[in-house]
């Protein structure tokens, strides 16, 4: 019994290490500016899980950005401006002025 405890013992230690030795790695090289995310053609029903979704994306990356692209005044756009208020990362933008921000 004590020799099975000590395999599943040493079997876990080796899972935590590589583990700990990959959230290390992903912290040096997750660095600033290296990710944007840009989501056109926004739909009512599904904008909000979008943006969510790559709202998960950008805050696994530090320094990620994310586009929303929409058209003024739509019920896209309201929904991006509220996801906005909890991700400053977010940016709305329409399509003819997505050519000026890249």
């Amino acid at each position: 019994m004590y020799i099975l405890s000590m395999i599943i013992l040493i079997f876990f230690a080796i899972i935590g290490l590589c583990a700990f030795i990959t959230a290390v790695i992903d912290s040096m090289h997750s660095g600033a500016g290296e990710l944007l995310l840009i989501l056109r053609d926004l739909r009512t029903d599904t904008a909000e899980a979008r943006v969510r979704k790559a709202a998960g994306i950008c805050r696994n990356y530090r320094g990620a950005r994310m586009i929303c692209v929409c058209e003024k005044d739509s019920p896209e756009e309201s929904i991006c401006e509220m996801m906005q208020r909890d991700h400053p990362f977010i940016t709305i933008c329409g399509k003819d002025e997505l050519k000026d921000l890249l």
